[in-house]
């Protein structure tokens, strides 16, 4: 009879045997240190070695490596056993959706919401090298010019993760200011306390891409040390509320994260789950190109 096999009235303890029916907790760098064979479940407090913070892990029957029970599967959700079938996940979360806005016909500016001020305007644009369209928001030559557009009619739970992307192109770096992402705010406004993710830039302050965040009640920007420039502009917003933390990715730089002034409840007005909004502090026009949009998110009411 070997220490993994079933206790009897008859079987005397050990502390391998003890170890083998009991779940151990500590670092990875204890864990890494232990006489595998003397245990079968392990969970990790702390990064360390092979193991990593958060995840069990269970020997091998051959005892010479860790198995971690963490992570799951790969599967492609075909059928009952492998993961459910595709149509249950949509019923086992009904609130889910996915809002792409790629197809021709969102790239018209018809299509949102669109305010201007101090002679902005906003056009539908073709790129002439490469074809790509676009909405073109300008603020045109009047110092104070800006152009605004925001997608109507749907609502976002910020009780539940989601993320924001979108790729854009500024055509000068200068003297310009710019909001873009969930809720944001009208650029012609001042920073307020409404719930929002919202990637912004101020060349007043620098011409670096900053962090906004606002729970309802207060609000706060962070620095993420990246420069725009005029090139296409991939960004990307995380927004994880039970972590209470949100993430800026600006094309292939490192994410910046965010923890201060996380929104973790209430919705986005139904004018404004996204929003690109520019205006310029020059009498120069400082064009924005708009080329796509998407957001993953919770709604706040099922299908039916």
């Amino acid at each position: 009879m070997s220490v993994s096999t079933p206790w009897t009235n008859s079987t005397p303890g050990s502390t391998a045997r003890n170890n083998k029916v009991t779940t151990i907790s500590d670092t990875g760098d204890n864990l890494t240190d232990l006489d595998i064979s003397e245990f079968r479940v392990v969970f990790c407090t702390e990064d360390g070695g092979q193991f990593v913070k958060d995840h069990t892990y269970t020997a091998n029957a051959d005892e010479d490596a860790w198995i971690d029970i963490t992570e799951v599967a790969e599967h492609s959700h075909s059928s009952d056993s492998d993961g459910g079938s595709i149509i249950n996940l949509f019923k086992g979360n009904p609130t889910f959706t996915i809002l792409q806005l790629t197809k021709t016909n969102d790239l018209k500016k018809a299509q949102w919401i669109e305010t201007t001020g101090s002679g902005g305007t906003i056009e539908d644009a073709t790129d002439g090298t490469t074809g790509e369209r676009s909405i073109r928001l300008r603020t045109n030559t009047t110092s104070g010019g800006n152009a605004t557009i925001a997608y109507p009619h749907l609502k976002l739970s910020f009780a539940n993760d989601s993320m924001f992307q979108a790729k854009l192109r500024l055509e000068s770096t200068t003297s310009l200011a710019f909001h873009t992402g969930i809720a944001c705010d009208d650029i012609t406004a001042a920073d307020s306390n409404t719930r929002k993710l919202q990637a912004e830039v101020c060349t007043t302050t620098n011409s670096n891409w900053w962090l906004r965040t606002a729970t309802g009640s207060a609000n706060n920007a962070a620095d993420t040390g990246v420069a725009i420039t005029t090139n296409r502009t991939k960004i990307r917003i995380r927004h994880l509320p039970n972590d209470v933390e949100a993430w800026l990715l600006i094309d292939a730089n490192t994410e910046f994260q965010k923890t201060s002034n996380i929104p973790t409840g209430g919705e986005t007005a139904d004018n404004n789950i996204i929003k690109h909004s520019i205006k310029n502090s020059t009498t120069a026009d400082k064009p924005l190109h708009v080329y796509s949009s998407r957001v993953y998110y919770n709604a706040t009411s099922e299908w039916v």
